[in-house]
């Protein structure tokens, strides 16, 4: 396959063409998690509110994410002549592109996108309302996000103002994306959003001090994110990286606190069981669409 080479610029006009969301946009977004607050259990499962803040400042990002065949949403332009020799991608894209767009409204990276949403990896968020349902169950004064991935849960935590959000993320190309967050947020909210760039294994937890973790880590092989280590099996994935991270965080949570992880029964029965025990509560992960083929949840133990 060709080699994707576009630069930074170019995937942000790229992003920008299937999203075009504007600094009005987020701030009324914003808010509206504002006003909504600890009410977010009552909101519909497909509301998209906040969603846009995130978009905003690390869509472009996200598009890097490798799903199927290891390839990201920029490969796949690269190479969608090849691909339109898998049938069922050819077929994909003549409905979105025939069907779904008669008008002709959509632009030619949207319908890719779509295409590439149902026959590659869909690429999702957690919503912030999502978050910020979880948070006001809790209300914790400092979270913990270690796997922080693309900023709903800052968001939420802003929203909320709850009193500190800690995330920690492996990927170096959100750096300039979480400052630009950080600033917005900091203007609407007294949040004191701060953020490590490293590998959540080499974080010392015992110089933070926090009362909740919440945080969705990455499944096994269902998506790559950048910088993200390949494990090859999921009894390596098990040893190497999930349980140092979720015992090295649990060991240093303070007494009584939350610890609340976004995923599936798999990684549950496979480390979390054997590590913590029967979770004390476990919430149905709020899916606004059809996201994946397989089931999360949200479960919870307090230390």
């Amino acid at each position: 396959m060709l080699k994707e080479t576009f630069t930074q610029e170019e995937k942000t006009e790229i992003s920008k063409q299937i999203k075009n969301i504007t600094l009005h946009d987020i701030n009324k977004e914003m808010k509206q998690l504002i006003e909504i607050g600890s009410n977010a259990y009552s909101m519909s499962p497909r509301s998209r509110i906040g969603n846009n803040v995130v978009d905003y400042f690390t869509f472009s990002q996200r598009l890097s994410t490798r799903g199927k065949y290891n390839i990201n949403f920029y490969e796949f332009i690269v190479n969608i002549d090849e691909f339109k020799k898998k049938k069922f991608i050819q077929n994909m894209l003549h409905y979105y592109d025939t069907v779904k767009n008669k008008t002709k409204k959509k632009a030619y990276y949207t319908v890719l996108k779509e295409v590439y949403n149902i026959c590659i990896s869909a690429i999702n968020i957690i919503r912030p309302l999502v978050y910020m349902e979880i948070y006001a169950k809790y209300n914790p004064t400092t979270v913990l996000d270690f796997c922080a991935g693309w900023g709903g849960a800052a968001v939420a935590a802003s929203a909320l103002n709850i009193p500190r959000y800690i995330g920690i993320e492996l990927n170096n190309s959100l750096i300039q994306p979480y400052k630009e967050l950080r600033e917005f947020l900091k203007e609407r909210s007294k949040t004191d959003v701060q953020m490590i760039f490293d590998s959540a294994l080499n974080v010392d937890y015992s110089k933070l001090e926090y009362d909740f973790v919440f945080t969705s880590p990455p499944y096994y092989f269902i998506q790559k994110y950048e910088n993200n280590a390949e494990y090859v099996s999921k009894k390596e994935m098990d040893i190497a990286f999930y349980i140092p991270l979720f015992s090295n965080t649990y060991k240093n949570l303070k007494p009584n606190g939350i610890y609340a992880l976004n995923i599936n029964k798999e990684v549950y029965e496979n480390v979390c069981v054997k590590l913590f025990g029967p979770a004390h509560d476990s919430y149905p992960y709020k899916k606004s669409k059809r996201q994946n083929n397989y089931d999360e949840i949200v479960y919870v133990w307090k230390k």
